[in-house]
């Protein structure tokens, strides 16, 4: 065979390789509705397919993220690395905010706050900008995320800033400062704390209504959600459970609010329970009675199925009916996993 007909007949298997090597390979699957699990035990994030509950894939990173926040457009995660030790308690103090693709779970760039430690709580306002908790310095930062870097701060008042809840305009946050007993209410444009507001007790968490009306936090010790008036910042009403309320979210109509805590003692099932409140009446309408697991996370209303999702530290995600809060579906995740967020891919 000559030599000019070996070098033909490889260009050809060659041309023949490059026409069907892209066939064979299967499109990637492009994933609209995101939900993301923090796993202070992986230590990282777990992202799943919103519309499934399949993962998708994970990311480990320094010990321990607690929570994060999707961008807008849904195709980057923000996620604080804050401490393994808890709030108010002696240890590591982390100082870095990792911007994560949603496309793959890969790095993509990593922030480090510097003097401002335990960075925490974050949300994307309305404004573009990443709002991050930094209680130890009595700040929320201010993050031009598209720069990767902080451009202000605004004051809480308070140590134990964890979270905070911002309304639809991004002009007002209100924060939760846990050992405090206390609420703040934040100016954002001016920069400024309004005012503080006493709970009557340690309190947790924060989340505003969907129509602004209100924001609330759980007041564990004396067994209450407390529901302030966004307007004025003051108390407006209180709703009474029978056990140790420690986080909740509303339902999309405001009509409602869910919140999971604990059980009261001596209670079967003993460990996670959740409760669900009529705002109007004021009365609870529901209350879970499956075994939820123990050590309370995150709880969350699922844009795409309307269920309620929640976390719990002995490693599993619960999906709940939001009539009846039976459960749904069970599924594994990596111990201690915290927060739990929804996003969409635009």
């Amino acid at each position: 065979m000559s030599s000019s007909f070996r070098a033909a007949g490889l260009a050809a298997l060659a041309a023949l390789t490059l026409t069907v090597a892209p066939s064979a390979q299967a499109p990637a699957r492009q994933h609209k509705n995101l939900m993301v699990v923090v796993s202070k035990g992986l230590p990282g994030i777990v992202l799943f397919d919103a519309d499934t509950d399949e993962e998708i894939c994970r990311q480990t990173m320094k010990p321990a993220p607690h929570e994060a926040a999707f961008s807008r457009d849904g195709r980057t995660l923000y996620v604080p690395v804050y401490s393994p030790a808890n709030i108010g308690q002696a240890g590591p103090d982390e100082h870095e905010i990792h911007f994560i693709s949603t496309a793959d779970c890969s790095i993509q760039a990593t922030l480090d706050t510097g003097d401002y430690k335990r960075p925490h709580f974050p949300e994307e306002g309305p404004d573009g900008m990443l709002y991050v908790t930094a209680e130890l310095k009595e700040s929320i930062l201010q993050i031009d995320p598209k720069a990767r870097k902080i451009v202000g701060t605004l004051p809480t008042g308070s140590t134990s800033t964890h979270f905070f809840a911002m309304t639809r305009d991004g002009r007002k946050i209100f924060t939760s400062n846990v050992s405090a007993a206390t609420v703040s209410v934040i100016d954002v444009p001016g920069k400024k704390l309004v005012t503080q507001v006493p709970t009557g007790g340690g309190n947790q968490r924060m989340t505003v209504s969907p129509d602004d009306k209100w924001f609330v936090t759980s007041v564990g010790q004396t067994r209450k959600i407390a529901f302030f008036r966004t307007s004025d910042g003051q108390p407006d009403f209180d709703i009474e459970l029978d056990g140790s309320p420690f986080v909740a979210r509303f339902s999309p109509d405001s009509k409602f609010v869910y919140n999971m805590g604990n059980a009261p003692r001596g209670a079967t099932p003993a460990g996670i329970r959740v409760w669900k409140a009529d705002v109007t009446s004021k009365q609870v309408v529901a209350t879970s009675s499956d075994n939820l697991g123990t050590g309370t996370g995150g709880i969350q209303v699922s844009p795409v199925n309307g269920r309620v999702y929640i976390t719990a530290y002995s490693g599993q995600v619960s999906v709940l009916d939001p009539n009846t809060l039976k459960v749904v579906k069970q599924f594994p995740v990596p111990m201690t996993p915290d927060g739990l967020f929804f996003g969409t891919v635009r």
